[in-house]
């Protein structure tokens, strides 16, 4: 397969994963906001905490003001010059879809297409109220879903498709070391309690959580999300996919390039099997940071062994 035809399909399952992840958090703390009064201390907490799971904090404070709604809204869903707002990632998600007709199926495309042509026709201005994000949220999450049907039903099991799965696991796997971490940081602001349950509202794991477990703890909550092999977003269970996935596609071949990616994938991997509960608070801290940062630096590591578009890291 081309390098730029797996890099289109890579892009499209991090994107999508992306956009997915992102669509049900804004949905998820705006229902929050609610609950929550301007005046409290835990509202410019969690806000915080989103634009730096969804965003750039740094670039965002240069533009607006954190604390203010419709600014904060703005810049993650409609600011285009935000490569990470819903808007910006649905392009992204078109264009590299554009780029590979012939490789994915044609459900698949219509999907993001119509989206794109939606918001292209103004079905969702960027005047802010809370009922026109929701519309536009919903919209993102059911488009999500259905692409998602269309490529577990219709797609041909071949590199491209394994491609596609690794872009999709190793967003999420970073994903969920990046909320953990950022909650972490301000658990002891918010109460360790709301940060652990914003960390399963965050990863949508709320329901399959209460499903296998009626403890709440610190410990509990990062072997959850962090080593269970049969939670879906866990680091661990997304590590092991993409492990599995590069040995099927690499036959049994190996380079200079993608044995040093097999290294780095299995150290990461040693990394989730620490046992927490022999860590203190802030040894806890210390290793979900540094699973976090080792699964941003994976993304370069895998770009340079299959001539991929590197990431933009912002750390």
């Amino acid at each position: 397969m081309l390098s730029r035809v797996a890099d289109s399909l890579y892009w499209i399952g991090r994107y999508a994963e992306r956009t997915q992840t992102n669509a049900h958090i804004l949905f998820s703390q705006l229902e929050q906001m609610l609950e929550l009064s301007h005046k409290d201390a835990a509202y410019e907490k969690e806000w915080r905490a989103v634009l730096t799971i969804c965003g750039y904090i740094e670039e965002y404070e240069t533009h607006y003001k954190v604390g203010v709604l419709e600014e904060m809204v703005r810049y993650l869903v409609y600011d285009a010059n935000n490569l990470n707002s819903l808007m910006s990632t649905v392009n992204s998600i078109r264009t590299n879809a554009r780029h590979t007709r012939d490789r994915i199926p044609n459900e698949l495309w219509e999907e993001w297409n119509s989206l794109y042509l939606d918001i292209q026709d103004g079905a969702y201005s960027n005047e802010i109220s809370v009922l026109n994000t929701t519309d536009f949220l919903t919209h993102i999450r059911k488009t999500a879903l259905t692409s998602t049907g269309a490529i577990d039903s219709l797609m041909t099991r071949d590199v491209g498709y394994q491609f596609l799965k690794i872009g999709k696991w190793l967003e999420r796997s970073e994903k969920t070391a990046l909320i953990l971490h950022r909650l972490l940081e301000i658990a002891d602001h918010l109460e360790v309690d709301r940060a652990l349950r914003l960390s399963l509202r965050y990863t949508n794991t709320v329901d399959e959580y209460a499903y296998r477990s009626s403890v709440l703890t610190i410990d509990s909550i990062l072997h959850f999300l962090i080593s269970d092999a049969k939670c879906s977003r866990s680091v661990a269970y997304g590590l092991h996919k993409i492990k599995h996935t590069v040995y099927d596609i690499e036959q049994g071949l190996t380079n200079h390039n993608v044995e040093n990616m097999y290294r780095t994938l299995d150290e990461l991997i040693a990394l989730t099997n620490v046992d927490a509960t022999t860590l203190t608070i802030e040894e806890k801290k210390q290793w979900v940071n540094n699973i976090r940062q080792s699964c941003t630096n994976f993304g370069p590591i895998m770009a340079q062994a299959y001539y991929l578009t590197p990431p933009i890291l912002v750390v």
